[in-house]
């Protein structure tokens, strides 16, 4: 048995909040198999939810584009719902290529959770040049992503689904058909490095 097929014991975890929900993504992303019941459900006091951070992206039909992606911002009062992952600090180091505009932010002292007292919990919370329009290139969310979110969220109950609707501010921007890459490399295949 190794340290992260339980997580009695152990200390450091992620608080994913969008994509990083759905286990599938987490999976191939640290390359081993990770089980919904292996990431325990989470809130996270003092932090919104919103659509604002911008991550340039191309789509298969070759248009590119900054993608409107999910993030969180400091909020006097709010909280938010999500699941900690358990990780190695190699696998930080993995996610955080991924997550390449959003900076790793310590939030245990924030997390009502069961997971250990004493354990280090990170959230990836958007850089500020990251969160705002740019005048070289638009912005739209990759409906694509959004499908995927809420997959992710609904495999967790009606009710998780319900907070995660209710503690996440809409999105008035425009979404964009079809699949899409990264364009930097080094985050695309981070997010989704070749299966062998």
């Amino acid at each position: 048995m190794t340290p992260l097929d339980g997580i009695a014991d152990h200390g450091l975890y992620i608080f994913g909040y969008g994509s990083l929900v759905s286990a599938e993504s987490v999976s191939r992303t640290l390359k081993r198999k990770i089980d919904r019941q292996q990431m325990p459900i989470g809130l996270l006091h003092e932090y919104s939810r919103d659509w604002e951070i911008r991550v340039p992206i191309i789509f298969e039909d070759g248009y590119a584009c900054n993608g409107l992606f999910l993030d969180i911002a400091p909020q006097r009062g709010a909280l938010i719902n999500g699941v900690l992952i358990p990780v190695t600090e190699a696998e930080l180091g993995m996610l955080m290529r991924r997550e390449a505009q959003y900076d790793a932010v310590e939030v245990a002292d924030l997390v009502q959770s069961s997971v250990p007292s004493g354990a280090s919990i990170i959230a990836f919370q958007g850089r500020p040049e990251f969160r705002r329009d740019t005048a070289q290139m638009p912005s739209f969310r990759p409906r694509i992503y959004r499908a995927l979110v809420e997959a992710a969220v609904s495999t967790r109950g009606e009710d998780f689904l319900a907070q995660f609707h209710a503690t996440t501010r809409r999105i008035s921007g425009v979404e964009y058909e079809g699949n899409y890459r990264f364009a930097d490399l080094a985050q695309e295949l981070a997010t989704r490095p070749p299966l062998h």
